[in-house]
C-alpha cells in the first residue's frame, strides 16, 4: 500500500504542475457553472422581457369591425390588405407576427347564435405570439357571450354544468428535478470526463512521449501498483472537477441575483450534505471507471497527439447517454438504472426530486463500482504488455 501511495503522490504532484489539467479540473467548473446559471437566468428574464413588451403585427382577413376596434393598438399594430398567400408569407420570412381569418359572415352569425369558425396562423418559434394573441380573442370571446346570456336571458351558470378547479400538488423541488435537473448531472459527467482526460494523457502517454515511463518502471514496485497509482490519480482530478463543479453551484446559487424565490429555494436545498453525499457514491466510481477506460485506450499511442485522436471518439460516446437523460419520457427505472452514464444523469434526477427509489440506486452505485474494477482490469493488461508501454 505504501508503494502505491508513493505512486500516488509522485504522479499527483506531477499533475498539479499541469497547467492544462488545472485549468480543466479546478478553474473551469468552479467558474462555468456560476457563470451559465446567471447567463440563462439573464437570457430568459431578457427573452421573456422582450417578447412580453414587443409590439406584435397582427393581419386581419374578414374580421369584424368591432373586434379590430377591441385591439389594443399600443402593443398590436393591426396591418390591413393582407391575402391568405401574402399573410402567411410574411410569416414566414418574420415580417408579421400573425394572421387571423374569420369565416362566414361573423356578425350575422354571432345575432343568429352562430359558431363563427377563426384561423390563426403563426409560427411556434416566435416565443408568447400565440398565447398573447390568443388572450385577446378569448377576452372578445367573453363579451360576445355576456351578450348571448342576456339575449337570452339565462344565468351564467346553466351554461356552466361544470366548475373544475385544478390543484397541482407536485412540490417545486420535485417539479424542478424533474423539468431541468436533466441539465445539471450532463454538466457533472462532463466535467469527471475532462478532469480524468487530461491527466490521463499526460501521465501515461506523455510519459512514454518524453521516455520516463521507462525510468519509472526500474523503481521496486510492481506494475500493477505503478498502473494502480497513476489510475488513482486520475480518477481523483476528476473527482476534484466534479466537487469544483458542485463549489461552483453552491456559488452560483447564493450570488446570483434575480433568481425567483421559489427556484432559489429549491436550488439552495439540491446543494444540501445528502444531495451530495448521493451524487459522490456514484461519481466516485465513475472517475475510476473513466481513468481506467482512458489509461487503456491511451496507453497504444505514441504521442500526446495521438493520444487525443484516440480519446475524441469515446468523448461522443460518454456524451450520448447524458444527453439522453434530458429526453422527455426517458425515466429512472430497473432497466435504465443498469445502463452506464444513463444511470447518473437520471438518478440524479430524482435526487434532486426527492423520488429516487433506494433500491435502483443502490443497483447503480453496485453497477458502477463493478465497471471501475473491470476497467482496472482491462488497464491492468494493456499496460503488462511491453509492446504498450514501450515506445
Amino acid at each position: 500500500m505504501n508503494t502505491i501511495l508513493t505512486v500516488f503522490k509522485k504522479e499527483f504532484i506531477d499533475t498539479l504542475r499541469d497547467r492544462r489539467t488545472l485549468i480543466t479540473a479546478i478553474i473551469m467548473p468552479a467558474v462555468l457553472i456560476p457563470f451559465l446559471m446567471y447567463g440563462m437566468t439573464f437570457m430568459m428574464k431578457t427573452i421573456m422581457e422582450k417578447e412580453e413588451n414587443k409590439k406584435l403585427k397582427l393581419a386581419f382577413i374578414e374580421a369584424p369591425a368591432e373586434f379590430v376596434a377591441s385591439v389594443d393598438t399600443a402593443k398590436i399594430e393591426v396591418i390591413t390588405g393582407m391575402t391568405m398567400e401574402s399573410g402567411r408569407d410574411a410569416i414566414l420570412v418574420d415580417s408579421l407576427d400573425a394572421l387571423m381569418t374569420f369565416k362566414g359572415n361573423f356578425t350575422q352569425d354571432q345575432v343568429d347564435l352562430k359558431t363563427t369558425k377563426v384561423n390563426m396562423w403563426f409560427k411556434s418559434t416566435n416565443l408568447m405570439v400565440k398565447d398573447r394573441i390568443s388572450s385577446i380573442v378569448e377576452k372578445y370571446e367573453e363579451e360576445l357571450l355576456d351578450k348571448r346570456i342576456q339575449t337570452l336571458a339565462i344565468s351564467e351558470s346553466s351554461i356552466d354544468p361544470i366548475d373544475l378547479t385544478r390543484y397541482d400538488i407536485a412540490p417545486k423541488k420535485e417539479f424542478i428535478g424533474k423539468t431541468a435537473g436533466g441539465f445539471l448531472p450532463y454538466m457533472f459527467i462532463i466535467f469527471c470526463f475532462m478532469g480524468c482526460m487530461y491527466p490521463a494523457l499526460d501521465l501515461v502517454t506523455g510519459e512514454k512521449e518524453r521516455g520516463t515511463i521507462e525510468t519509472l518502471l526500474t523503481v521496486p514496485a510492481s506494475r500493477f501498483k505503478i498502473m494502480l497509482g497513476k489510475v488513482m490519480t486520475i480518477s481523483v482530478m476528476g473527482l476534484a472537477a466534479a466537487v469544483m463543479g458542485i463549489l461552483g453551484m453552491y456559488i452560483g446559487v447564493k450570488l446570483l441575483p434575480d433568481m425567483p424565490e421559489d427556484m432559489f429555494e429549491v436550488l439552495n436545498n439540491i446543494v444540501s450534505t445528502k444531495f451530495v453525499v448521493m451524487l459522490l457514491a456514484m461519481l466516485v466510481p465513475l472517475c475510476i471507471f473513466f481513468a481506467g477506460i482512458l489509461a487503456a485506450l491511451v496507453i497504444k499511442a505514441k504521442s500526446f497527439k495521438e493520444a487525443q485522436s484516440i480519446v475524441s471518439p469515446l468523448t461522443f460516446i460518454i456524451f450520448l447517454p447524458a444527453a439522453m437523460a434530458m429526453l422527455p419520457g426517458i425515466e429512472l427505472d430497473w432497466k435504465t438504472a443498469c445502463v452506464p452514464i444513463l444511470n447518473i444523469a437520471l438518478a440524479t434526477k430524482e435526487i434532486i426530486a426527492g423520488t429516487i427509489n433506494t433500491g435502483q440506486y443502490a443497483c447503480i452505485v453496485l453497477s458502477l463500482i463493478v465497471l471501475a474494477i473491470v476497467a482496472v482490469i482491462v488497464s491492468f493488461k494493456q499496460f503488462s504488455k511491453e509492446s504498450m508501454v514501450l515506445k
